[in-house]
């Protein structure tokens, strides 16, 4: 087919049209055209590649103006911006650079770096015990990247804490409630099977009703410190001895329990020497009546003598023993074994050999410290008084005997 209208039709040249024409070369995939295809797609290829290359080349809005600040003397920026002109000012430009570069003289003056205060949460104690508050440049620099190394190992923990804590807390939030077991009281509440809330809500309030009963703590500590002055050394009434020779007697009573049974020990030595008043009164007087002794056990603590001449017990002239055994001796050891034995009072006052008591058919432990308890009676015009003392054999510390070595 012919074009309708053709520049060389009147030059002698017959018009055909270029989309008659076909490209017979190889494939030109850069522009992807292909063998067979129309010389109209090829030229219409060719001419979309060269404007994408100039459009792809302009130079036109390149800005050259860190390149014309130094170097000066390679003249000035090229005003039309063609590729070659832009190349050849770049080139020499760093021409220049290279001379100027090589002209440095090595080994000019050296830098000394500069002192840096560290802030006072930097500062640190050094070896010789000194504190360090100032650091040059290059430390100052290292001691600041190990404090921020060691806060982003502390901020990574707390990251992955507080991570961890969210999803804690989210499924706490989320969570359905707890039933509260049950507990079965035994005194505060009956003994039904009962929510935990509602025990503890009785068991407080019977505590802060027993607690106004009582008194707080403070309270009840200085009720415990009002043991008479000088207590301890007191002597005793009804028997010879201080109160703190007495059975179970608290020397130091820091506690109520300890406070009350120290009253009603007291209370007990009263009433026994006040009902020795009483059965005496008007007729024998108790009150002269003293006892107390001393007592030593062998090596093998098989044998336990007491001692009445110590001047620790006292009968009056006139006073004879209660009964022909006399008066009762019980002697035991920690495990409660016990041997029991009779002595006469009246007569041991003025023996100086003590009374020995044979205890090895008691079975009494001789490991063991030994508890010799005399219960004293005498009487005098068919009164009887009658009074308690009490001694502790303590197992003796071991003997060391003397060894000789000799060394070779």
């Amino acid at each position: 087919m012919l074009p309708t209208k053709s520049n060389t039709a009147d030059k002698g040249c017959s018009p055909v049209s270029s989309n008659c024409v076909i490209w017979q070369g190889p494939d030109l995939s850069c522009i992807n055209l292909c063998n067979g295809d129309s010389i109209s797609n090829v030229v219409y290829a060719m001419a979309t590649k060269l404007c994408s290359v100039q459009s792809a080349y302009d130079l036109t809005s390149l800005d050259l103006t860190c390149l014309v600040s130094f170097c000066t003397s390679t003249g000035a920026a090229p005003t039309i911006k063609s590729l070659s002109a832009v190349l050849d000012f770049i080139i020499k430009k760093v021409c220049c650079l290279n001379t100027t570069v090589a002209a440095i003289v090595p080994g000019g003056t050296s830098y000394t770096e500069p002192t840096l205060t560290l802030p006072a949460c930097l500062q640190y104690t050094n070896g010789q015990g000194q504190t360090v508050t100032q650091l040059i440049h290059n430390q100052f620099t290292l001691t600041l990247a190990t404090k921020i190394c060691a806060i982003n190992t502390i901020v990574t923990s707390h990251t992955s804490t507080l991570a961890s804590h969210e999803t804690r807390i989210v499924t706490l939030e989320t969570a359905t409630a707890v039933a509260l077991p049950t507990v079965t009281p035994k005194c505060v509440l009956p003994a039904t099977p009962t929510a935990m809330n509602i025990v503890l809500g009785a068991l407080e309030s019977q505590f802060c009703d027993l607690k106004a009963v009582l008194g707080s703590n403070t309270q009840l500590t200085a009720m415990a410190a009002q043991q008479c002055t000088g207590l301890n050394a007191a002597t005793a009434l009804s028997q010879s001895g201080t109160m703190s020779g007495i059975t179970n007697w608290n020397s130091t009573a820091t506690t109520v329990a300890q406070s009350l049974q120290n009253l009603w020990i007291t209370v007990c030595d009263m009433r026994a020497a006040v009902y020795s008043l009483k059965t005496t009164a008007g007729t024998t007087d108790c009150s002269a009546f003293l006892l107390g002794f001393v007592a030593a056990a062998n090596n093998d603590r098989t044998i336990v003598t007491l001692y009445f001449n110590t001047g620790t017990t006292v009968i009056p002239s006139g006073f004879a023993n209660c009964n022909a055994q006399g008066s009762k001796v019980t002697i035991t050891d920690t495990s409660g074994h016990s041997y029991v034995g009779y002595v006469d009072l009246v007569a041991s006052v003025s023996n100086g050999s003590g009374y020995p008591f044979t205890v090895t058919g008691a079975s009494l432990n001789a490991g063991q410290n030994y508890t010799v308890v005399v219960e004293g009676c005498v009487t005098k015009n068919g009164n009887a008084c009658s009074k308690t003392a009490t001694q502790t054999v303590s197992v003796p510390c071991p003997v060391i005997s003397s060894v000789t070595a000799t060394l070779v």
